[in-house]
């Protein structure tokens, strides 16, 4: 049986989430995320966040809710968090649930990166509104439309991601 973990590091000085043998994301490894996010603010770090999503196939409004308790944590210290690599699915749970303008999220981690080093966007210019008439993210950009899925790693058609065997 899987066991859903998260692995953390720290990218260009942004603090960098992905979650492991979860393809159905649940609370607990939302949970351990906030707590080491908490840890890397406490002592210092970026109060940042890129959240890659790469095989995370859904996600229950449950760890939706630590995710808004989590970027609660990164903008009471002035930092962002975006999404990256984000499946359809998902992004409709996001959309439903009307969190989708609270989010930024890039098509990939590279981009995820990218839009952190910029400066944020209080800082820049207000941007025009979406043409379509949508309401502009919490960021200031029109919502971006869920990413096309890259391949998975390793064979198989399965879009799980797992931790590569040990010995």
């Amino acid at each position: 049986m899987l066991k859903p973990s998260i692995q953390v590091g720290v990218e260009n000085g942004i603090f960098v989430a992905e979650f492991w043998d979860c393809l159905r994301l649940d609370p607990a490894p939302v949970l351990d995320l906030r707590k080491r996010f908490d840890d890397h603010v406490r002592s210092g770090g970026r109060p940042d966040l890129v959240v890659d999503l790469l095989g995370v196939g859904f996600a229950g409004s449950a760890a939706l809710g630590g995710f808004v308790a989590l970027q609660r944590v990164s903008r009471q210290h002035g930092g962002r968090m975006v999404f990256c690599n984000v499946d359809p699915t998902v992004h409709e749970v996001f959309r439903v649930s009307r969190l989708v303008n609270l989010y930024t999220f890039a098509a990939d981690r590279p981009a995820a990166l990218a839009a952190l080093a910029s400066p944020p966007p209080e800082a820049a210019a207000p941007p025009p509104a979406p043409a379509d008439g949508s309401a502009p993210s919490a960021d200031g950009a029109a919502p971006a439309e869920p990413a096309p899925r890259p391949t998975s790693q390793g064979s198989g058609n399965s879009r799980l991601r797992r931790k590569p065997r040990e010995g």
